[in-house]
């Protein structure tokens, strides 16, 4: 009688681990089905994020350049010009925030894939970067703006007044990877 218990309950132990085992199966091979599906969407997600860095990129060489060849007295010359040229920019970082939030959900957590985990590293840091370029150059242009605008104004010109750039983003600097840096902050704050 005591054997015939032991091979029951023998039985029903194996019956709870071969199921308890089949479900430790079916959901690594479910994760494993997700994580493959999020990284699909991180590889997609991360070449539009890529692009619209591309351009935002271009448009800061653009400015960049731009700026280093004009002194005050020639931004009369040409206000539509800049006005233009600082409406696309805050629209090129709108664009960039606008690629990063499939990249923002779901590069949080690390993953094996090299690919993957290459692209949310490349994502975090050109994130960072362009958020707080921006922040600077719209700052520093701000700056020469109200200096040309008053320069008109004290010398009586009859010159179109350029526009503040803008902020549609904010303000502030931010530390998108936490790692105690504003990485692409300028070397003093610009306030």
């Amino acid at each position: 009688m005591k054997r015939k218990i032991v091979i029951v309950i023998l039985l029903i132990l194996l019956f709870a681990i071969g199921v308890g085992g089949y479900f430790f199966i079916d959901g690594i091979k479910e994760d494993q089905a997700v994580t493959k599906e999020k990284s699909k969407e991180i590889l997609a997600a991360y070449k539009d994020f890529n692009s619209s860095i591309q351009a935002f990129a271009t448009l800061r060489e653009e400015y960049y350049v731009s700026r280093e060849n004009t002194f005050l007295e020639e931004f009369s010359k040409d206000t539509k010009y800049w006005d233009d040229l600082i409406e696309r920019y805050a629209k090129s970082i709108e664009k960039v925030e606008s690629n990063s939030k499939e990249l923002k959900k779901n590069c949080k957590v690390k993953f094996a894939d090299i690919n993957v985990s290459s692209s949310c590293t490349n994502f975090k840091a050109n994130y960072e970067a362009a958020r707080n370029y921006y922040v600077t150059d719209i700052k520093g242009y701000n700056k020469v703006v109200k200096q040309y605008n008053g320069w008109i104004e004290e010398n009586n010109k009859q010159a179109e007044k350029l526009k503040d750039g803008e902020f549609p983003l904010g303000e502030e600097y931010i530390d998108f990877d936490e790692d105690g840096e504003y990485f692409g902050k300028g070397e003093k704050d610009d306030e």
